[in-house]
């Protein structure tokens, strides 16, 4: 099994659980952070990925 295919797995346990899940790339969350960051959204970016358990990041090549 691949670590992608893996990583939607243990999302879709999470969500059939009960639980938020939050899955992105390493990228995008990075992208999201600096954006935010830079236009004074700081703590509500970090609440959104605060929340969900688990946080799923997949690191590209």
């Amino acid at each position: 099994m691949g670590k992608t295919m893996l990583s939607v797995a243990l999302g879709r346990a999470a969500v059939d659980a009960g639980d938020r899940v939050y899955f992105a790339t390493a990228v995008e969350l990075a992208a999201k952070c600096h954006k935010a960051a830079l236009e004074g959204r700081w703590k509500t970016c970090m609440r959104l990925f605060a929340g969900p358990r688990p946080l799923i990041m997949a690191f590209e090549h």
